[in-house]
């Protein structure tokens, strides 16, 4: 940083007492109070006379001190009361107050704002991520949006000057984020082969296929419901998010349906044979075994893909079933390679995330245009569908590679 280096500016004029211009072209003003020395900058000299002015009435007043002494705690009840109570959806509101209480309320909460380091932000994630909570990433990201979002106000409102999370996840997301593979044909082909020969399994087949053959979200797949499905068209239609909400209220768990985030997320997607035939077979399971979800969330109600409780999936709850299933194959599989003495057929661990991965990816390899994948898959921006979900297989790069065969040497 520059040093203040004249009393009067570039422009010729003379400066005030405890004014000066950087060499950055900031003006400065440095004042003391109760024999603490504070310094204000800006732009503008006229801006930064009057922001002079206020901040010594605030001394004067007793309301900078009272600002200095708050506790982080204290300043996210205010920070939800003023920028958030109203503007945003009752989910996300409860989920904030509970995402505090639950992972920052008790640790960086009672410290004053101005008094958190860096250092102590960083130490809170490392014991979220590895030593005393293990949570995963995206829910330490989840915190860390939320303690960035709360300091961020805070250097706004002159509480402190700097911000103290500003990175403080960077090297956390280096170290632990990973690219997310589809499956590759052989692994999907080999998943619905274990679903459809385990008696137990079968009859998830139809959810599971939705989800590979549609590419929705795993909230969106567990909040469709048959008025959604429409059969004569041959169309599904998304435009909402069903979550398993844990102990927002004094109930406990609950489920809760929200609109999609983004306008983009609102869609209808056309049928695959095999997801329509799927979708079939699911509405005579219900029947034959009297499980229609009519159990009513948030004015919605006849979910398609029900537990024998006629209760809807949760998303955790079909990626816990997804693991469990895998989980199960492979060790069966490791006892019987054993038994034959041959190398056992694996099957990797995937989630939901990555049905949606692979649905995208066989898009690409069948030739499909971008365009129409990042509607089908409700993406706010082509450049999502093309960097973030788009694998290219080995066997469809070396087709494309072939269309230049007798271009190299003429």
């Amino acid at each position: 940083m520059g040093k203040p280096i004249k009393r009067v500016d570039n422009k010729g004029r003379k400066l005030p007492d405890g004014f000066s211009q950087r060499v950055d072209g900031r003006y400065q003003a440095r004042f003391t109070f109760n024999g603490n020395r504070y310094t204000l900058y800006d732009k503008n000299l006229i801006s930064l006379k009057a922001k002079l002015v206020e901040k010594q009435n605030e001394f004067n007043n007793g309301i900078y001190s009272e600002k200095q002494n708050i506790t982080l705690n204290q300043w996210f009840e205010n920070w939800l009361k003023v920028f958030r109570e109203g503007k945003i959806k009752k989910q996300t509101y409860d989920n904030y107050k509970n995402y505090w209480k639950w992972y920052i309320a008790d640790t960086l909460g009672k410290l004053q704002v101005k008094n958190v380091k860096r250092i102590q932000i960083v130490a809170l994630y490392n014991d979220l991520l590895y030593d005393k909570k293990k949570l995963s990433l995206g829910t330490v990201k989840y915190v860390n949006n939320l303690i960035a979002s709360v300091f961020k106000q805070a250097v706004y409102n002159d509480i402190i000057s700097k911000d103290p999370s500003k990175d403080a996840l960077k090297e956390f997301v280096k170290e632990t984020q990973h690219k997310v593979d589809a499956l590759t044909i052989e692994e999907q082909s080999l998943f619905f082969k274990i679903v459809r020969e385990r008696k137990f399994y079968l009859r998830y087949k139809p959810m599971f296929t939705v989800s590979f053959g549609s590419g929705v979200r795993v909230g969106e797949l567990t909040a469709l419901t048959w008025e959604d499905i429409d059969f004569e068209n041959e169309t599904i239609s998304v435009d909402k998010t069903l979550h398993y909400v844990k102990y927002l209220t004094e109930a406990g768990h609950h489920y809760n349906i929200t609109t999609p985030k983004t306008f983009s997320s609102i869609r209808t997607i056309p049928m695959l044979g095999e997801v329509k035939k799927a979708l079939y077979e699911q509405k005579q399971y219900q029947e034959a075994l009297n499980i229609k979800g009519n159990i009513d969330i948030d004015g919605y109600s006849d979910f398609v893909f029900t537990t024998m409780r006629r209760t809807p999936y949760t998303p955790d709850g079909v990626n816990t079933l997804l693991s469990r299933i895998v989980s199960s194959y492979c060790k069966e599989e490791m006892n019987k390679s054993l038994e034959e003495k041959r190398e056992p057929i694996l099957l990797r661990n995937f989630s939901t995330h990555v049905a949606r991965h692979s649905f995208s990816t066989r898009c690409y390899e069948c030739g499909m245009d971008a365009k129409a994948v990042q509607e089908i898959l409700g993406h706010k921006n082509i450049k999502t569908t093309l960097d973030t979900y788009t694998d290219c297989s080995n066997d469809v790069k070396r087709k494309q590679l072939h269309l230049m065969e007798g271009t190299v040497i003429s």
